[in-house]
């Protein structure tokens, strides 16, 4: 037979809101760490292609 739980093992739909919101929060924290990492990549990507076409322009 299958185990029922009991209204208070199961969460509140307000606790399961909160969890989805930390989950997005948390989420979203990660995505903007990669793009504050992509950007800063970018311009150091940047900043050596600029030093180089000088350089290889006669």
């Amino acid at each position: 037979m299958a185990q029922h739980t009991t209204p208070k093992e199961q969460p509140s739909q307000f606790t399961r809101i909160i969890e989805l919101l930390h989950r997005w929060r948390r989420t979203f924290r990660n995505v903007t760490d990669v793009i504050d990492y992509a950007a800063k990549a970018l311009q150091k990507v940047q900043a050596v292609w600029e030093e180089w076409i000088p350089a290889t322009a006669h």
